[in-house]
């Protein structure tokens, strides 16, 4: 016998309460729970599936896998897409979603794949002129404009495709809800039903999500950990380097990054980033320097920029953009500890060029530079790059990938790299030509500026 019991939703991020309540307990917006009536029965079917030894799977990796050729993508997803795999891509308004998916899709049917783009949100015009200006192949795109689940599952079965995009998933709703499209529970429930059908049928699926202006992917979390990958499409409108990051892949491994260029015919690749940015490094100013970062299998330069400024307020300012606030924080910290500085009356901003986005601690030691540089006005060394990580006691620790930021930055044409001293290994350092400069603590970072 069945009974029906209440329960309410937060629409904001998923969670489930027994009562309503003005805020969500889990994300803390205020108005958000929705009262949901679910039907619960004590029913039990039986399963075909039965235990098999996982060593009588045999898997032929070159059968599984689909290599789109749009190498950057392939890096970033572990080689390929995965036959039957659910991936989930973001990104912010304008910065190139449909376009990269318009050219995967031109790909993949040049290799004889049946795919399908399925839009809510865009008419079919509107692809077509995407599409005649990507100068893209269209004879075997398969176009469905459409949001309601049932048709999008009816066009699946009748016509099989290898792979299909859903433009976004935000659009889709099903008639076995009454909740708006876009809500938690519609979102879901979509995705859910999408996924099995992948699942069943072998069929790679996509899904486009919106974004927050916090730059996650809107509706619930739970969403990014049903998807076996979930990509980041980065970049600023006003610049033309877009970044494709990986956050999540159950294929390959995370924080991989892929970088394009947007022209006016669409997303070109770029096998060697840092052919575009050196010549930004050439010239120094107080207040920036240079950082040697790893994504992934990848080393970038990237320049980092600090304004210190005086302030009369009683809480100065701390903004930092393509980083962690907190580390700012922590780094004023140890200053004004170790150096006996003062920031109390300074208003300190922090910028990474490019529309980057760092999160690792190697930045601590060029973060540093730059915030020194630019309170005591005086330039940093002239082609010298940056990388260490700050301990709470002053001094510099060794990060990952130290011989392969040296190399690169030797190839680039760097003069000189600033990193800790405890990550010299002598034995690493007999084919190099560029001056090293071993820094043991932030009483040695202050001497080099003086």
């Amino acid at each position: 016998m069945s009974k029906i019991k209440p329960e309410y939703v937060c629409q904001s991020c998923g969670a489930r309460f027994p009562k309503w309540t003005g805020r969500c307990g889990h994300c803390g917006e205020w108005d958000t729970l929705v009262e949901k009536v679910l039907e619960t029965k004590k029913t039990w079917v039986a399963s075909e599936n039965h235990p098999q030894s996982l060593g009588a799977i045999t898997v032929h990796e070159s059968e599984e896998r689909w290599v789109t050729q749009v190498h950057e993508f392939d890096r970033v997803v572990g080689g390929g897409i995965i036959r039957g795999s659910v991936g989930l891509l973001g990104g912010s308004p304008g910065v190139g979603k449909s376009t990269l998916i318009l050219q995967l899709l031109a790909r993949l049917a040049k290799n004889r794949l049946k795919v399908l783009y399925v839009s809510g949100e865009e008419s079919a015009n509107q692809i077509k002129h995407r599409a005649d200006r990507l100068l893209i192949q269209q004879d075997k795109l398969l176009v469905l404009i459409a949001s309601n689940l049932e048709q999008i599952l009816d066009c699946l079965r009748a016509d099989q495709p290898d792979f299909v995009v859903i433009d976004s998933i935000q659009t889709l709703y099903t008639d076995q809800l009454t909740a708006s499209p876009g809500t938690v529970s519609q979102v879901r429930e979509s995705a859910g039903v999408l996924m099995k059908h992948a699942k069943q049928t072998n069929t790679g699926v996509m899904l486009i999500g919106h974004v927050t202006k916090e730059g996650d992917i809107a509706g619930p979390r739970t969403l990014e950990h049903m998807v076996d990958y979930v990509l980041y499409l980065e970049g600023e409108k006003k610049e033309q380097q877009r970044i494709l990051r990986s956050v999540k892949n159950r294929f390959g491994t995370v924080n991989e990054v892929g970088l394009f260029k947007m022209t006016a015919k669409g997303l070109v690749e770029i096998s060697k980033p840092n052919s575009l940015f050196i010549d930004r490094f050439l010239s120094t100013h107080p207040g920036t320097a240079v950082f040697s970062a790893r994504e992934g299998s990848r080393t970038i330069f990237l320049e980092i920029q600090v304004l210190v400024g005086d302030t009369q307020q009683n809480n100065p300012a701390r903004t930092a953009m393509g980083m962690d606030r907190n580390r700012l924080q922590l780094i004023i910290a140890v200053l004004e500890k170790h150096l006996n500085m003062n920031f109390s009356h300074n208003d300190i901003y922090v910028n990474l060029a490019g529309g980057f986005r760092v999160f690792e601690p190697a930045i601590d030691l060029a973060l540093m530079a730059a915030l020194l540089s630019s309170h005591l006005n005086v330039a940093l060394p002239e082609k010298s790059v940056f990388f260490g990580e700050i301990s709470l006691t002053g001094e510099f620790r060794s990060v990952s990938g130290m011989e392969e930021r040296l190399y690169e930055s030797q190839r680039c044409g760097f003069k000189r790299v600033f990193l800790p001293a405890q990550s010299l290994k002598p034995s690493g350092m007999s084919n190099l030509t560029i001056e090293v400069n071993p820094v043991r603590d932030i009483h040695e970072l202050r001497e080099v500026l003086a």
